[in-house]
């Protein structure tokens, strides 16, 4: 039962070359992973997104992306608002494909709200590694047991009020 509550949560597919890498601001090892991706070429953009998008922009940098590949938008509050405002970032900047990176326990809800906005883009999800022993053990960590639940609760919450969470 536990292990199927951890896996239902798992979105994660192959990068794929796409014109941006959008990193979603929050947990730890998601800049990293984005910066991972770029210097690994999928793309030659990062898009970060949400408050304090700022702060782990100048982390980016010092990771070694160049600041003229850095883009940021720092309105978002909710994963609603990231996809959204991605869109625009996206829109204005004539981008069609995105990696969206984010924790592993949030990419189901993050697949799901950003293939509702992204209509005729290519977006592929991507998680921060992991360890492989998450699965069995996730509830015995309060922090990931914490993480867990609360993905749930947003689950259930985005489908009463889809532009809140």
């Amino acid at each position: 039962m536990s292990k199927n509550m951890w896996n239902y949560l798992i979105v994660n597919e192959n990068p794929k070359p796409a014109d941006v890498i959008i990193v979603l601001v929050g947990d730890t090892g998601r800049i990293q992973e984005g910066v991972r991706l770029y210097q690994l070429g999928y793309a030659n953009k990062i898009l970060i997104t949400a408050v304090g998008a700022g702060m782990i922009a100048e982390q980016a940098q010092s990771l070694g992306v160049a600041r003229d590949d850095i883009i940021w938008e720092e309105k978002a509050w909710t994963t609603f608002g990231e996809a959204k405002y991605s869109s625009e970032v996206m829109g204005a900047n004539g981008f069609r494909s995105a990696i969206v990176v984010t924790s592993p326990y949030h990419t189901r809800r993050a697949s799901i709200i950003f293939g509702q906005l992204f209509k005729g883009w290519n977006i592929t999800i991507c998680s921060v590694p992991y360890d492989s022993s998450a699965p069995s053990n996730w509830w015995k960590n309060p922090q990931t047991a914490t993480a867990v639940i609360s993905e749930y609760l947003k689950l259930g919450l985005h489908y009463l009020l889809p532009k809140w969470v």
